[in-house]
């Protein structure tokens, strides 16, 4: 299965890419009639298209060998709310966990193609793991925005397909470390205000606050 095929390629290279280990992260796909996601209690690295799940949109399971994601509820949440997203990641990348772990948002004025691709990056408020109080919490935080950090816990990117959402997250990665390195050098400086009108103009930018 085609769908199966790109889960697991983008599982491995986010594994590849240290932005996730051990059992942590969930990939998922939106189908015609259902959710196909990476199951639960596999290092997704090295899981095969035969582990791939496919279930509906309440979470109940309509065929394959693995359990469902016990994040799966954040995914069935997100596509209730969002016709618009067809896939999503859900990751530990280092740089973004730390992060969340702060609890520091990412500003829209750091980087030209952040702005465009992720623009303001939240943290959501820590809530429960697997749970549908979580669920819901992300689901809500992302109804305008396509990638959010959340507290104590990872991140989470949305796209209109699977390389969006997986472009997303290693760019937000890239970004905080960036932040992290510039704030040895003595700090960040960001994009004066009179410049964020160009993307907004251009790139349909909404800004907040």
């Amino acid at each position: 299965m085609e769908t199966a095929t790109k889960l697991v390629a983008i599982a491995k290279r986010l594994y590849d890419r240290n932005m996730n280990a051990a059992l942590g992260g969930n990939v998922s796909i939106r189908l015609e009639d259902g959710i196909a996601i990476t199951p639960a209690g596999i290092n997704k690295g090295f899981m095969t298209e035969d582990d791939v799940v496919v279930v509906d949109m309440g979470g109940t399971k309509l065929r394959g060998n693995g359990k469902p994601s016990s994040e799966g509820k954040m995914h069935y949440e997100i596509y209730k709310l969002r016709p618009d997203v067809q896939a999503i990641i859900h990751a530990h990348p280092p740089f973004a966990v730390a992060f969340a772990l702060a609890h520091r948002e990412l500003p829209d004025d750091i980087l030209p193609e952040a702005t465009i691709m992720l623009g303001h990056v939240p943290c959501l408020p820590y809530v429960t793991p697997s749970t549908i109080e979580l669920a819901r919490e992300v689901a809500q935080g992302l109804l305008r925005r396509n990638a959010a950090l959340m507290a104590n816990h990872g991140v989470i990117t949305l796209g209109s397909d699977l390389e969006e959402a997986y472009n997303r997250m290693e760019l937000l990665e890239q970004t905080c470390m960036s932040v992290v390195y510039a704030s040895v050098l003595g700090g960040v400086h960001h994009i004066p205000p009179a410049e964020m009108e160009f993307f907004v103009d251009n790139f349909g930018l909404e800004r907040e606050g």
